[in-house]
């Protein structure tokens, strides 16, 4: 079982997609669930984590994103696992009502993407929607890795302040993948998702946190097929053991869901 922690359904809403669509760009196809799911055909993914691109635009309406997220995931139920996003710097309480909204109807997760929502990772806005993640375990998911807005300390702040909840941190916090590897050895809360990570940073990690928190991820479709099973390979040349890897590689992914209230 390959569980993908991170890919996005890409309408034509999509930021640089929807201004390349606006101009006429020939390559500004939009991502259909349908082909969301060839493409993890194509992939060799069973199953992703599946979060809005548009809705974390803030021009667009993260709540109709949410409901195209819900739409998608109920189409595929055995290979989508879907995670809604808010607003939480327009409206904290709001943000609550809305995630408490997808929450009830199925969603299995929360994505922030401080940097592209405009909000510190580590903004007192987030707390009513932590507060509800907190109940429920909900996982939380933060992109990582651009500054100042998506620091791997940022969120570790947060996870201290909300210890019942688990949070993922996006990318492996790219460029600050030492700062992701730390925040995950001072918080049993905190796990770390691969797309932004080196092979030594994957060895690393297992040295120093073992490897029952670490997420296989891609950032799908970006990149393609190619940029997936290139992630694999990177993963396999880092972690030899074959329990460690089939754990990273969705072992870990689906316990974290199963622990969720």
């Amino acid at each position: 079982m390959i569980v993908d922690a991170h890919v996005h359904l890409m309408n034509d809403a999509t930021g640089w997609y929807a201004y390349k669509k606006s101009s006429g760009g020939s390559d500004a196809a939009a991502w259909s669930a349908e082909a969301t799911v060839r493409l993890l055909d194509d992939s060799g993914i069973d199953q992703c984590f599946l979060f809005t691109l548009g809705g974390l635009y803030g021009f667009n309406d993260w709540r109709a994103a949410n409901d195209e997220v819900w739409r998608a995931a109920e189409a595929y139920p055995e290979r989508m696992i879907p995670f809604c996003t808010a607003y939480p710097n327009q409206d904290p309480k709001e943000a609550q009502v809305e995630v408490r909204r997808c929450l009830d109807r199925g969603f299995r997760g929360v994505k922030f993407h401080p940097w592209l929502q405009s909000f510190p990772a580590n903004s007192a806005y987030l707390y009513p929607v932590l507060e509800l993640c907190a109940e429920r375990r909900t996982p939380v998911i933060f992109h990582t890795g651009t500054p100042p807005y998506s620091q791997p300390f940022q969120v570790m702040e947060q996870a201290r302040r909300f210890p019942d909840v688990p949070f993922i941190i996006g990318h492996f916090g790219k460029i600050m993948s030492l700062d992701a590897i730390r925040s995950a050895e001072i918080c049993p809360n905190v796990y770390l998702e691969t797309s932004g990570a080196q092979v030594c940073d994957l060895q690393m990690a297992v040295e120093r946190i073992g490897y029952d928190r670490i997420l296989y991820g891609t950032d799908l479709p970006i990149g393609g097929a190619p940029s997936a099973h290139w992630n694999v390979v990177k993963i396999k040349s880092a972690v030899p053991d074959p329990v460690a890897l089939q754990a990273i590689l969705g072992g870990n992914a689906v316990r974290l869901m199963a622990a969720r209230l």
